[in-house]
C-alpha cells in the first residue's frame, strides 16, 4: 500500500495582520505495482490535508480546525514512485486558536485509494504556539 513520509508542519504567525500561514509538506510513496497500475490510466489515489488541535484535556478528543481546499490526485501527468506535495494557506489566527493559552496544532494527511477502498493517514509534528 502507498505510504506517506516526511510529514512536517510549519506555521508563521503575523501578529499585526492577525493571520497564520500553516504549511504542510509530505512525500507520497507508491509501490512498484501501484506505479505500474497508475501508468495504465485512471485516477487511483486522492490526498487531502486537515489541521487539528491536539488535546490532552479531560475529553482527550482532538479538535478539528481546518481542511485545506487543495486536493491532489494520483497519478499526475508524470507518475513517479515518490511525489512531494505541499499544502499552503493563510488563515485568520482564530482558526488555529483551539484552547486557552498555548495551542498545539498538527497536520493530518489522508491518502485514499479510490480503486481498492483503503485509507492511509499520517500525522505531522505538533507546533505549539499561542494564536
Amino acid at each position: 500500500m502507498a505510504s506517506i513520509t516526511n510529514a512536517t508542519l510549519t506555521i508563521t504567525h503575523n501578529h499585526t495582520k492577525k493571520t497564520a500561514r500553516p504549511i504542510v509538506k509530505c512525500k507520497v510513496n507508491f509501490t512498484t505495482a501501484e506505479l505500474a497500475l497508475m501508468k495504465l490510466g485512471g485516477t487511483w489515489f486522492k490526498l487531502k490535508c486537515q489541521l487539528w488541535g491536539e488535546d490532552s484535556g479531560f475529553t482527550g478528543a482532538d479538535d478539528y480546525l481546518y481542511t485545506y481546499s487543495t486536493v491532489y490526485y494520483f497519478p499526475d501527468v508524470t507518475p513517479a514512485a515518490s511525489e512531494d506535495r505541499t499544502f499552503d494557506v493563510t488563515v485568520g489566527e482564530g482558526v488555529l486558536d483551539e484552547d486557552w493559552g498555548v495551542d498545539e496544532v498538527y497536520g493530518k494527511l489522508i491518502l485514499q485509494n479510490l480503486v481498492y477502498p483503503s485509507t492511509v493517514t499520517k500525522k505531522t509534528n505538533v507546533v505549539s504556539h499561542s494564536f
